[in-house]
């Protein structure tokens, strides 16, 4: 298994980083609808549009990912703050993406690779009582 500390990383941050990707790509999308809606709100109120419009909206309905990589499980040693003893060792599963490179220069078998599926799905926000 790889042990640089860039390539190696726990799979929940591989997660979170598809997550935040994806995150960031709806508020972009959300920051260019405010503009276009700024825009046409400023055209309408200086005449030279004449019929009320809105922006479009546009949102991701879903984001499914589907992961090849490598998975190993360690011990993390959970220590006794009074006596620094190991008491427990806490597994942590980290994953490597299995791709040419990584494969060829970590000599990997894509014989053994796992994949990891997952779907993000919008969750509308919770209503507000006033």
């Amino acid at each position: 298994m790889p042990t640089d500390q860039w390539l190696a990383r726990p799979l929940k941050e591989f997660i979170r980083t598809v997550a935040f990707s994806v995150a960031e790509g709806q508020e972009e999308l959300d920051r260019r609808s405010m503009a276009v809606q700024r825009s046409i709100e400023r055209d309408i109120e200086d005449g030279s549009l004449a019929y009320d419009l809105d922006a479009s909206w546009l949102r991701f309905a879903d984001v499914e990912a589907d992961l090849e990589m490598t998975l190993s499980i360690e011990g993390r040693e959970i220590r006794d703050p009074e006596t620094d003893e190991v008491r427990a060792y806490k597994p942590v599963v980290s994953a490597v993406p299995l791709n040419h490179r990584t494969a060829d220069e970590y000599d990997l078998d894509a014989e053994i690779a796992s994949e990891v599926r997952l779907r993000i799905a919008p969750v509308p926000p919770e209503s507000r009582s006033l």
